[in-house]
């Protein structure tokens, strides 16, 4: 899997479904980068909820977004 996944190009709702299906398969301790074109907050809202810590940068002058997801171990997530 490539360490970002650039999701600007695809109509909605691709780029959620997409995203989600990546971190997915995220083994503990991994990180994956995504490129959103705005920030994504139904996929922050949900990742959250799934337990993955994801962290959005300031936008681009295009208002795309970067966001770092990151799958907690096991050991983290129940700190």
């Amino acid at each position: 899997m490539p360490d970002e996944l650039d999701l600007r190009h695809l109509p909605a709702p691709e780029p959620m479904l997409r995203a989600l299906a990546a971190v997915g398969e995220l083994a503990p301790g991994a990180s994956l980068v995504i490129v959103a074109p705005r920030l994504p907050r139904p996929l922050l809202m949900e990742l959250a909820q799934l337990g993955f810590d994801a962290e959005p940068e300031a936008p681009a002058a295009d208002g795309s977004v970067r966001v770092r997801i990151h799958h907690p171990c096991d050991d983290q997530a129940a700190a």
